[in-house]
């Protein structure tokens, strides 16, 4: 009591507040562990694959989005076995679903189309195969094929000379051709037949750069007072009225980038309700070339919208290596934005494009299992995860059985040693990257410049010291340079067919292994010498040839 009573007596306070307010403090403890604390999640989302993973990460909102991963097969089939491996992968990383852009690989099969499939194209096997471990897999199947632009597949041939909108030009078609129209609806009905579980159809129309130019597109336009962006809509609008007619439940997509010159009002009074634009934009920063005055008059006209990014095939036309670091701030870049507009704009989807080629005719660039790092860290971006650039992809080496998470954003860091499906392919092009490497490094080194000039090769006139001494790696390189041919060779033959792997070959190696001999030659002749003629030299009759 004497202890209470002196307490009291310093506190000036009765005893039984501070009763009360232990009682509070026990009251509000009980009550954080019982309504307050969260709650552990119990189960996660399906094909989270990088939730298996527990390093500490931060989380955005990631899109909800369909996640649509474009396979761009012009000229290059992926063997139907492939599929197999891939699929799955796909759908562990998040996507859901595939657009496949089958161009000259498809079967078309009619009197009219049957000469204008590739004759390494898959055949009506091969799609249903393809279709069905889509649909396993929990994949939506979303077919591509041009109408309008990019028709350079069918447009290349004699047969189709006629319906060129310019005649030396194969890469649009005339849209006021009597037999454009029949010829694109066959085209459609036979691969809107061959997927039927499919619910979207894309149907390309972007960089129609040629438009009004015929004579007969010239006399209709004055005819009927059109504008080139009129002639535009009446072709558009004919094959999605014929399409929704035919096939009323299939959703239409197609390419933006011609819409982007139209007014509002021409938008507006354009008649495009069967459309679902598809906004596509590969920089770092999209906003840059996509502003505000874009979203404003889309948002007006478009009920649904879809953007597309790109995780290869964007950066160059023969780029055989991904910039994976342009690719993933491409991914930030459009999660950014989408995020400013979803109260304005209902974003249906993303497709992630993977450019085979930039057209019809140009050379293979990066092939889809060289790539594939680059989609699994955009795929993981558009889930939300942000990972600090700095730090190394870990979770996206342990999905794809990658030793050296480092080398996945850079070959200053070595090779990644990856054991995903294609993995020795990637394996095999950082070595040839490598190997190139070494070799610009030579042509650039003054000893070249000075005494290895295309003057000294011919005239056969140098200082061998010079020569010999930066020549010296030469020998190993094209020694490497062999063991890389042999390893992708290999690598390639498990993916692709073997015109793909000659082509490839063909066009990344063949030239660098001439190259390379053509410079160990001339050095091997200037090194046989011990002794040169005085001055001045004797002019080189072969060099004067025009």
């Amino acid at each position: 009591m004497k202890k209470l009573y002196f307490l009291n007596a310093i506190t000036g306070k009765p005893l039984k507040i501070y009763l009360v307010f232990v009682t509070v403090l026990f009251v509000l403890f009980i009550m954080y562990f019982t309504y307050f604390k969260p709650k552990p999640v119990l189960s996660k989302p399906a094909r989270q694959i990088f939730d298996d993973y527990k390093h500490p990460v931060h989380r955005e909102s990631p899109f909800e989005g369909a996640k649509i991963v474009h396979i761009d097969l012009k000229g290059a089939p992926l063997r139907v076995s492939y599929y197999k491996t891939l699929f799955p992968l796909l759908s562990k990383l998040g996507a859901s679903g595939v657009l496949m852009e089958y161009e000259d690989m498809f079967p078309y099969n009619s009197r009219l189309l049957k000469n204008i499939s590739a004759l390494n194209a898959y055949t009506y096997e091969d799609i249903k195969y393809i279709n069905d471990l889509a649909h396993q897999n929990r994949l939506e199947v979303i077919p591509l094929l041009q109408t309008f632009g990019h028709l350079e597949f069918l447009l290349k041939l004699e047969e189709f000379r006629d319906l060129r909108e310019v005649p030396d030009y194969p890469q649009v078609i005339c849209p006021t051709h009597e037999k454009t129209m029949d010829l694109l609806m066959e085209m459609i009905d036979q691969v809107v037949d061959s997927h039927p579980r499919s619910k979207t159809i894309h149907i390309g129309a972007d960089e129609v750069y040629y438009l009004g130019f015929c004579d007969r597109c010239a006399n209709i336009m004055t005819k009927f007072n059109l504008s080139k962006n009129m002639l535009f809509l009446e072709h558009v609008n004919g094959i999605t009225r014929r399409v929704h007619k035919k096939y009323p439940d299939l959703k239409i997509l197609m390419w933006d980038d011609e819409f982007r010159s139209f007014s509002l009002k021409e938008l507006k009074n354009g008649d495009l309700r069967y459309i679902q634009p598809v906004v596509w934009k590969y920089s770092k920063d999209v906003y840059e070339e996509l502003g505000p005055s874009l979203w404003d008059m889309y948002s007006d006209v478009f009920p649904n919208v879809w953007v597309a990014s790109a995780f290869k095939g964007a950066t160059g036309s023969n780029q055989y290596v991904s910039d994976v670091t342009h690719y993933v701030q491409n991914h930030r870049s459009w999660l950014s934005l989408m995020s400013e507009y979803k109260n304005r704009i209902t974003f249906e989807g993303i497709i992630i494009t993977g450019w085979q080629r930039y057209d019809h005719f140009a050379v293979l660039c990066e092939l889809l299992p060289v790539s594939l790092p680059s989609l699994a860290m955009s795929l993981r971006v558009i889930l939300g995860y942000k990972d600090s650039p700095l730090s190394p992809p870990t979770e996206v080496a342990k999905v794809l059985g990658c030793e050296q998470p480092y080398a996945l954003i850079g070959s200053v860091f070595g090779s990644p040693r990856c054991s995903y499906p294609g993995g020795d392919i990637l394996e095999g092009v950082l070595k040839l990257q490598q190997l190139k490497q070494e070799y610009e490094n030579i042509l650039e080194d003054s000893r070249v410049k000075g005494w290895l000039n295309e003057y000294n090769r011919n005239h056969e006139f140098s200082n061998p010291q010079h020569v010999q001494s930066v020549t010296a790696p030469l020998s190993r390189i094209m020694g490497e340079l062999s063991q890389v041919d042999t390893e992708i060779t290999a690598a390639m033959f498990e993916v692709y067919d073997n015109y793909t792997v000659s082509e490839w070959k063909e066009t990344y190696i063949i030239p660098f292994e001439r190259e390379l001999k053509g410079m160990i030659e001339a050095r091997d002749r200037i090194l046989a010498k011990s002794s040169w003629p005085r001055r001045p030299l004797q002019s080189c009759d072969s060099c004067n040839e025009l």
